[in-house]
């Protein structure tokens, strides 16, 4: 943990600052599959503003099979501006908890390989009501005053269990609790660069996006995706 706080906060060597942040975020989430988190006070209370409005996601998963959508509200605090960018960049504990609505969550697995009694064990799952969890927030915003353009990449991590009504081809019908992750932007972790989006008004970013992840997200599906981010002070 020493070591990423040294990285955070060494500006004054040499060293690449926002690509430290990008590389221990993508460890973060893609390496070790955690989040670091820190006791920090928002950035969002300094004078740079932050970025605020809803998203909504919907996407599927192949492994188990997985339908969902859901639609949360957000606040990104900015943390770098010049007249060139603004960037709201930020680890799990430097930016508030979204609040998302899970309004879907369909899934549905096969075993490959027949149990001893010759059958393919399989169990189906969908969401026993429509919740509202907090979620969160890991990610980056980057909005190119020059270029004109955008990108986005967001994990969000519920801190709230959903309650899953299931049915197992075995066992029959059982509930379960299942922790809920998302995934969305303009590209793969650390990727998000290679598919910046247009915009005409830098203090009000919308967009209507699939993502499409690449061989490195092969158990991922199409990420359909809308938001609508007004900058605030």
């Amino acid at each position: 943990m020493k070591l990423h706080a040294d990285l955070l906060s060494d500006r004054t060597n040499g060293t690449n600052y926002k690509t430290l942040r990008r590389q221990v975020k993508s460890l973060a989430v893609v390496a070790c599959g955690c989040i670091f988190s820190f006791d920090a006070t928002y950035a969002q209370s300094s004078d740079l503003g932050s970025y605020q409005g809803t998203i909504k996601v919907s996407g599927t998963e192949v492994d188990p099979q997985v339908s969902y959508s859901a639609s949360l509200k957000i606040s990104l605090p900015v943390t770098d501006r010049d007249d060139e960018s603004i960037t709201a960049e930020f680890l799990s504990g430097e930016a508030p908890n979204a609040t998302v609505l899970i309004s879907q969550w369909d899934e549905a697995h096969t075993e490959k390989s027949a149990g001893s009694d010759g059958k393919f064990a399989s169990y189906k799952c969908k969401l026993a009501a429509p919740k509202e969890i907090p979620m969160t927030p890991t990610g980056v915003l980057n909005v190119d005053l020059e270029e004109h353009t955008h990108t986005l990449s967001l994990t969000l991590l519920g801190t709230a269990d959903v309650e899953l009504n299931c049915v197992h081809s075995t066992s029959g019908a059982y509930k379960e609790k299942k922790g809920i992750a998302l995934y969305f932007g303009t590209g793969s972790p650390g990727m998000q660069d290679e598919h910046p989006l247009p915009f005409s008004d830098a203090a009000h970013l919308t967009a209507n996006y699939t993502l499409v992840p690449g061989a490195a997200e092969e158990n991922l599906g199409p990420i359909v995706q809308e938001w609508d981010l007004r900058l605030t002070q």
